[in-house]
């Protein structure tokens, strides 16, 4: 049951891409895009999320925590998943300057063994991209939150950033594009910065991919 739903969300997801890439729905704006060259080859990108603002819905089991329970923009996850350490959620998503150029999936989910996730970017007048990374722990954030003093069902104010893949880390890739982003390859790393947490659990503050992109890595 649980590889159908991952299966029909996968394809369901890849129909959305395909029918904003395919469909002739109308000319996307491009807006420039915001790269800078590395020093040894290469592009460097960020993406940037805000909280709340661009969280359009989430869905997800106990396992993960306030960002499947969160009241604002969350979704109920089917029965028989409700016990499964799985997470999904979409946002809209912003580049370095902060206008929003795309939609963006992040699917997270865990068993036994290891746990993994990948975030889907879909920019409009650019194409898509493909990151994935494993060993995120189940609510994470929640933890890193609790050690700095948030209490769930009060009000939090504070600082807290929570590296989820790491700046390095080998296991962070850029897995696979289109269009712009068709045959590049290399790293990225997920920093969530929060900044404060209402008493019904929204979470304010921002989520930065950073992508190292080169050809045929």
């Amino acid at each position: 049951m649980k590889a159908t739903f991952f299966l029909a969300l996968f394809l369901g997801f890849a129909g959305v891409l395909a029918a904003g890439h395919f469909v002739p729905w109308g000319a996307h704006v491009r807006l420039p895009s915001q790269t800078r060259v590395v020093a040894n080859g290469g592009r460097a990108e960020q993406f940037l999320i805000r909280l709340p603002a661009d969280r359009i819905d989430a869905a997800g089991a106990k396992a993960a925590g306030l960002r499947a329970a969160a009241p604002r923009g969350a979704s109920a996850l089917p029965p028989q998943l409700t016990a499964e350490p799985l997470l999904v959620e979409h946002f809209k998503v912003r580049d370095a300057a902060g206008n929003v150029i795309g939609l963006a999936a992040r699917h997270w989910s865990a068993d036994a063994r290891a746990s993994g996730t990948a975030w889907s970017l879909m920019i409009p007048s650019r194409g898509a991209l493909l990151l994935t990374a494993p060993g995120e722990q189940p609510a994470a954030l929640d933890t890193a939150l609790r050690n700095a003093g948030y209490n769930a069902g009060t009000a939090w104010i504070g600082d807290v950033r929570v590296a989820l893949a790491p700046e390095g880390v080998d296991t962070a890739i850029v897995a696979a594009g289109s269009d712009e982003f068709s045959g590049l390859g290399g790293k990225y790393s997920e920093t969530w910065t929060i900044t404060g947490v209402t008493d019904g659990g929204e979470l304010h503050g921002t989520i930065e991919l950073a992508t190292v992109t080169r050809k045929g890595t």
